[in-house]
């Protein structure tokens, strides 16, 4: 949910998941995102059904060619659906036109911070060493913690792209998955 978002959009990449095809609109929308970037798009997929707390809620989901997010649910699905948000608690109440309420809780975010991919691209570019780690908490081992190498490989991708180290690149990646597959099968096996 984007208050700050006029209508609602779903990726070009999820929306290619879906079982129905989207509805072309009569214009070409221009979409300004918060970079200053437009996106045009005529493709919509109207009235698409979702369920929250077990209840069925439609909406008007624009296809963008966005990366970060599936869906967004922008204003024009929240005042259709007369929604009150409370930033601080991190909540949003529904009062439907039928006289159902209910109410979803966001989730409580990160109490650590996070070294955000660009800071990290930054300082790898000036210079700086990397290093992947993890950290396993060996006194409850009832939670085995599996490395995810997203991450690590955006940021090496970068590096290489920018320095056009194309085999190193390969090399790292494959000995991720190699990782990867020797990990989860001696995750299997005990």
């Amino acid at each position: 949910m984007d208050s700050g978002a006029s209508h609602s959009f779903i990726s070009a990449r999820f929306a290619s998941c879906l079982d129905v095809a989207p509805n072309c609109m009569s214009y070409i929308l221009n979409v300004s995102t918060p970079t200053g970037a437009s996106m045009y798009t005529d493709s919509v997929h109207r009235g698409y059904e979702m369920s929250m707390a077990g209840i069925s809620l439609y909406a008007d989901l624009i296809v963008l060619p966005i990366r970060d997010f599936d869906v967004i649910l922008g204003m024009d699905w929240l005042s259709a659906h007369r929604a009150r948000m409370d930033c601080y608690n991190k909540t949003v109440d529904f009062y439907l036109p039928d006289g159902t309420t209910f109410q979803f809780k966001g989730g409580k975010g990160f109490s650590t911070p996070i070294i955000s991919f660009i800071r990290a691209s930054r300082y790898l570019e000036k210079g700086c060493e990397g290093y992947l780690a993890y950290v396993i908490n060996r006194r409850n081992m009832e939670f085995l913690w599996c490395v995810n190498f997203w991450m690590y490989f955006l940021m090496t991708w970068d590096l290489c792209h920018r320095r056009g180290i194309w085999n190193l690149l390969s090399i790292l990646y494959q000995v991720q998955l190699l990782f990867l597959k020797h990990h989860i099968e001696w995750l299997l096996q005990n």
